[in-house]
Order: structure tokens, then sequence, then C-alpha cells
């Protein structure tokens, strides 16, 4: 790994601790600023991947964000959906729809990786929160043997 990789690595992970460090708050403002502040750190961490000159992002995320938004609208259809094969051709096709809109902004080889950097990225939080999770239920364990 080089070191680039490996610093912005650590300085999104530190990012993600302080969201998660922070007393949890219950109401939905603050459940969106945590979130606005995931999403954030994605957009940061795609645009490194990614490459992206300022003139590049500033075309790709508009494209990005529709795409996001459309994704969502599939995965709500797809839970009123029986035929789970279906839902992943839909997910596909809108895949494969944005691929192309991505290659007008960044090469081919660019707009394959945007997948592969969103997929990333959704691991790095999922592994961060499981961490997190089995720290939380360490300490809790700690507490009541005390």
């Amino acid at each position: 790994m080089c070191m680039k990789t490996l610093f912005a690595t650590v300085v999104l992970v530190m990012g993600m601790i302080q969201v998660n460090a922070q007393p949890p708050r219950p109401d939905r403002e603050a459940r969106m600023a945590e979130i606005k502040k995931i999403q954030a750190m994605e957009m940061a961490f795609i645009t490194k991947e990614l490459n992206l000159s300022p003139n590049e992002a500033q075309k790709f995320w508009p494209i990005f964000n529709q795409y996001r938004n459309d994704l969502k609208s599939v995965a709500v259809e797809g839970k009123k959906m029986n035929d789970n094969l279906e839902k992943q051709q839909r997910m596909l096709d809108l895949r494969k729809k944005y691929r192309e809109d991505f290659s007008k902004v960044v090469n081919q080889d660019r707009a394959n990786k945007v997948f592969e950097a969103e997929g990333e990225f959704k691991s790095l939080v999922r592994r961060e929160f499981q961490k997190r999770q089995a720290e939380k239920k360490q300490f809790e364990s700690r507490k009541k043997g005390s």
C-alpha cells in the first residue's frame, strides 16, 4: 500500500472514529448530521480513489448523487418485490447506465472503478462499525464484571 493511500485511509478512519465517538443523540437532525459526515468522507474517498480533478469532480458529483438517489429508489421498490433476481437485475441495469454517464466525465477505466471505490468505502465503514460494536460489547462486559 503506497504512503498516500495509507495516509488517506488513516485520515478516513480517524474521521469515522470522531463521528462515532460523539455521544448518541436520539433526534433526527443529529442522525442526519452524522449521515452527512459519512457522505462527505465517502466523497473524499471516491474523489481520491478516482483521482478526480476539480473540474471532473464538479461534473462527476451531481451524476453520482443522482445515481445514489436512483439506487435508493430501486432498493425501496425492491423491498416490495418478491423476485430478488429482478431487483438485482434492476440495480445492475442502473449501474450500467450510470457507468456510461460517468465515462462522459472520466475515462472508461475510472468509470468502472466508481463501483469498486464505492464498495471499498462501504467495506471500510462496515469494518469500523463492527469493530466499534465489539469494543462496546467488551466495555459493557467489563463494566458488568467490575
